[in-house]
């Protein structure tokens, strides 16, 4: 491994680090994992490429969160037109200078919750990959800010919620989850395979329009498990 980069950033030292034998890249913050990133741009992560599967059907994508831009990546390669928003303009140089994020893609610096409240376009599909050191899902994602989420979806579109666990057991993901669907949306959550580790990503699919179980299950089978929230 070598070290190509360091910056300070709002949440400690960001570092980029580069695996020497494939040329993959890692992004850290405050010693976070934020984003791993294939040379040439594709997603390292399991939950990233689950999370392109789930968004690229929308023609016009709204992304909540850069990190190391492999999400807007591969749904701009694929013909999607993608936003995307992020409190920390660092992200986006990052993203475009070391991690083969496409020069092309719109890019807004601004707080996703104040985003989301101001905004009057509506999109086909929303991803949200937010975190951090000292980061609250719950703070963040709290009734308000979701129903403004839900606001700029069209219908029948998709909503993708990456969490990053703690345990497998972990009871953010379910409480986030049961406020998506408050909404009215079909909800169903993809848990990662922990194959022992201690943390995992459990990804929550909130849609405004009623998903075909078969679908989702194939995806899970790569991924993970895959439940449906009851209504």
């Amino acid at each position: 491994m070598r070290v190509l980069a360091r910056f300070a950033g709002p949440n400690g030292e960001i570092s980029v680090v580069e695996e020497i034998a494939t040329g993959a890249r890692f992004y850290y913050e405050g010693g976070v994992d934020q984003s791993y990133v294939l040379a040439g741009g594709e997603a390292g992560h399991d939950y990233i490429r689950l999370m392109a599967a789930l968004l690229v059907n929308g023609g016009d994508v709204l992304l909540l969160g850069c990190g190391g831009g492999a999400l807007a990546g591969i749904l701009h390669r694929r013909g999607r037109s993608v936003t995307v928003v992020d409190v920390n303009p660092i992200s986006f140089e990052l993203a475009r200078v070391f991690f083969w994020m496409p020069h092309n893609i719109e890019c807004i610096t601004g707080n996703m919750c104040e985003f989301v409240r101001a905004e009057t376009r509506t999109f086909d599909a929303i991803g949200i990959d937010v975190g951090g050191p000292y980061f609250s899902y719950e703070k963040v994602l709290e009734p308000a800010t979701i129903a403004c989420v839900r606001g700029i979806l069209r219908d029948g579109g998709r909503i993708a919620i990456n969490i990053s666990c703690e345990a497998s057991d972990d009871p953010v993901p379910p409480r986030i989850a049961d406020i998506f669907k408050a909404e009215g949306l079909d909800v169903w959550m993809f848990k990662e395979n922990t194959n022992g580790a201690a943390e995992a990503n459990a990804v929550i699919l909130a849609s405004a329009h009623s998903e075909e179980p078969p679908a989702l299950a194939a995806m899970a089978e790569h991924s993970g498990s895959l439940a449906r929230l009851s209504t």
